[in-house]
């Protein structure tokens, strides 16, 4: 399934899982086409049928951008950059060297995904350093014909996030620096996993969007979210509540368990699309309670460490 978000600007669904709507990459055409995301490594086989589908040959693609290098967005780097072995694969400085050398990577997304690591998502492949750009903030990308990408540093969801702006057209794409609305799966929810979620970042990197006035703003789950304006104030909004409710609840008792409490009866209350019962558990899977519950439990104990001040 793809869409047209703009003149030459095309996402792509990656079906993870068999699911349709959960995780997208998206192809910015021109001279020089780009790729933002690779979803992972299981679904490459679809990312390149679809990618052949918009006639890009093995020689045609000139870059491939990942906002982050979390397994779901960067999984597939590897088969990606050698089906195309002409493209620069271009990511945050924090993650470079991960893509070089994934054994770390890969060994950390084994602790949070368990089993589900090897039947939904797969692993990563090294991508030879020559061919990484490590992008600071405001790297642009030259797509030919007058397009151009901007990068956008946007910490808070990890350390090496970054969103891509299209010039031309306006259209942000966020990957997970604004939060997860996957259709039918209920509201937005922010995404708050371990090992380096920051509260103060992801505020920051939300004002970062509005202060570019995008047209659009896109998830990577899952696709365009409404009004540039609304959404950007909404997912703060949230954000905030899901981090005072965790502080709430880790002040009473600093456990897990605990927090994930807090957490469900803050999504409970919450109002949006409602929940589609068989949506559930791919919600769960791609911004768990639980795992934004750990993300939240980490950033606070880093908080309460550092002590006031």
């Amino acid at each position: 399934m793809e869409l047209r978000l703009a003149d030459g600007l095309w996402q792509l669904d990656t079906r993870l899982g068999g699911h349709e709507a959960v995780n997208a990459v998206f192809l910015v055409e021109g001279p020089r086409p780009c790729l933002v995301e690779t979803g992972p490594q299981l679904t490459a086989p679809v990312v390149l049928e679809a990618l052949a589908a918009r006639g890009l040959g093995a020689s045609d693609l000139a870059s491939i951008v990942l906002t982050h290098i979390h397994l779901d967005h960067g999984g597939a780097v590897g088969e990606l950059a050698r089906a195309f072995p002409r493209a620069v694969v271009v990511c945050h400085p924090r993650g470079a060297r991960h893509l070089a050398d994934p054994g770390r990577l890969v060994a950390a997304a084994g602790l949070v995904y368990g089993s589900t690591l090897d039947t939904l998502y797969g692993r990563m492949t090294a991508v030879p350093a020559a061919r990484i750009t490590a992008a600071e903030d405001g790297h642009r990308i030259d797509c030919g014909g007058g397009r151009w990408l901007r990068l956008i540093h946007s910490p808070g969801h990890a350390k090496h996030h970054l969103a891509v702006l299209d010039e031309r057209s306006g259209v942000l794409l966020v990957g997970d620096a604004v939060g997860v609305q996957i259709p039918g799966g209920g509201p937005l929810r922010p995404s708050t996993p371990p090992d380096d979620f920051d509260r103060d970042q992801a505020i920051d990197s939300l004002r970062r969007f509005r202060a570019a006035r995008p047209s659009q703003v896109v998830l990577t789950h899952f696709g365009p979210a409404g009004d540039p304006e609304a959404v950007l104030a909404a997912a703060e909004d949230r954000l905030r509540g899901w981090c005072e409710a965790a502080a709430r609840a880790y002040a009473r008792d600093p456990g897990l368990d605990h927090i994930v409490a807090a957490l469900l009866d803050r999504a409970r209350a919450e109002v949006g699309p409602p929940l589609e019962p068989d949506r559930d558990a791919i919600v769960q899977l791609m911004s768990g309670v639980r795992s934004n519950a750990q993300g939240l439990l980490g950033w606070l104990g880093r908080q309460a460490a550092e002590g006031p001040g």
